[in-house]
């Protein structure tokens, strides 16, 4: 087994090199980094210093976990609405079903906030054949899982995924190699079990699975975000790696913020004599009738330097808010600008209401142009899986899809990007004008193929134009 749950085992190195594949550049130290500062692990959040007694101690600095919220807030920009289509009827019929019953799309964003988390993801086709059919279904991996075997500037062709596996109640390695074999994709998968190589046999797998596919029956995503930290490495880089420092500023002003708040809170002291007293333990001696709850607000006031003798007192001092608020105002839009959102994007003090998107596009073109960028990163690779999961269930699981399908395209959801409630009064309003046929306002709008949207309008059809 590997040191820890990002380092490749041993057993899976060397059937890789065994294969003649030489394994990708080490970032596994990366890949931890950024996994911390996701999950708000990392080390930097332990602070650590000396009590007024001498003795170490330490404490747990709060977090907004931005980390998070820039992957989250990534993936719902990019996937929200998202679809796929491809020009040929049968096919793009059985592609609906099929993602509606697997939720694929669900998948698919929860597979890019990892992704952009980490640098690298990976969506990739697994098969259940039986002797009574097959079935296929799409898996996602994170970084740690992700290994590229064959790659260059256009992507990577060749992968394999390491996985942890449970075989009679103990954890084993998986490595899953999808591989170009005669010119087709063969998935090739290895079991080990403490370091000794389980038979597929043994195991009720198929050891080397020919999918008769041609296209990549995976997908290797990365953010649309150069890699400066290791040249020549398929491996891409996450989203926030400029944003480290920024981060560190936003939680710190956060924490402060908790701290002013919670340390300077008005506290009053009472004299002895405003205090009941009662006499309780074995010796009767008189003490302090207990007051208020743990967290404590009432102090006894044991001089009288303070404040007018026989009266309390209430110490109130002011807060410092202000100041620290404004950093942290600052931190986020910095945040948002070093993570590609525009500096407005998490600003706390913008005006409140929501805007269109055509207001949204005037005020963040750094936004708009970042989310092309990613979709034109994310969408090749996937529409290529896709056209590679229409083939493979035509041919293992006899579904309905002509041969030679078209291949998928991915459909974006661009409300963000254009107000797309414009572009559809337009459109329409040159369907009435006969600049544009009829059917194409469905092929765009709906993601039908010409076809599809002519079969759906009779060609007396008037499209409502709302007015």
């Amino acid at each position: 087994m590997a040191d820890n749950e990002f380092s490749i085992p041993a057993c899976a190195r060397a059937e890789i090199s065994a294969r003649g594949y030489a394994l990708p550049p080490d970032m596994s130290a990366h890949i931890e980094r950024w996994y911390g500062w996701y999950t708000g692990s990392d080390s930097w959040y332990e602070e650590r210093y000396a009590g007024v007694d001498g003795k170490p101690r330490k404490r747990r600095k709060l977090s907004l976990r931005p980390a998070r919220r820039v992957c989250r807030e990534w993936a719902s920009l990019i996937a929200n609405e998202m679809g796929a289509g491809t020009d040929s009827p049968m096919a793009n019929e059985w592609l609906a079903g099929f993602c509606e019953e697997t939720d694929l799309f669900t998948l698919f964003q929860r597979g890019i906030e990892r992704t952009f988390a980490m640098g690298t993801g990976a969506m990739a086709l697994w098969f259940d054949v039986r002797e009574d059919g097959a079935s296929v279904r799409v898996r996602r991996y994170d970084a740690k899982m992700v290994v590229p075997l064959t790659w260059d500037e256009d992507g990577t062709t060749e992968c394999a995924f390491c996985t942890r596996v449970a075989v009679k109640g103990k954890q084993a390695v998986q490595l899953q190699m999808h591989v170009l074999d005669g010119g087709t994709y063969h998935v090739v998968t290895k079991v080990w079990l403490d370091g000794e190589e389980l038979s597929p046999e043994s195991l009720g797998i198929i050891g080397d699975f020919d999918t008769q596919c041609r296209t990549p029956t995976f997908c290797v995503l990365s953010p649309a975000i150069d890699n400066t930290l290791q040249d020549t490495s398929p491996y891409g880089v996450s989203v926030f790696e400029d944003a480290v420092d920024t981060m560190k500023v936003l939680d710190t002003a956060w924490t402060a913020l908790y701290d002013e708040t919670d340390l300077m809170r008005a506290v009053l002291m009472l004299p002895d004599s405003m205090i009941d007293v009662q006499r309780t333990g074995a010796d009767g001696k008189p003490r302090a009738v207990p007051f208020g709850d743990q967290e404590q607000r009432l102090y006894r006031l044991t001089s009288s330097a303070i404040g007018e003798e026989g009266k309390p007192y209430a110490f109130a001092p002011q807060m410092r808010t202000d100041s620290i608020c404004g950093v942290y105002s600052a931190a986020c839009a910095a945040l948002g600008d070093e993570c590609g959102f525009g500096s407005q994007y998490f600003k706390p003090d913008k005006d409140a209401g929501l805007k269109t998107a055509t207001e949204v596009s005037a005020d963040n073109s750094a936004l708009m142009r970042n989310i092309r960028n990613h979709e034109k990163a994310l969408g090749k690779g996937l529409g290529r899986m896709l056209t590679s999961l229409v083939e493979c269930a035509r041919i293992h699981c006899g579904a309905p899809v002509e041969e030679g399908a078209k291949p998928v395209r991915i459909l974006w959801d661009d409300s963000i990007i254009t107000d797309t409630n414009t572009e559809k009064q337009q459109m329409m309003a040159e369907v009435a004008a006969g600049v544009v046929p009829k059917w194409m306002y469905l092929a765009k709008f709906y993601g039908m193929s010409e076809e599809e949207a002519r079969a759906a309008l009779p060609a007396d059809a008037v499209l409502d134009m709302g007015f």
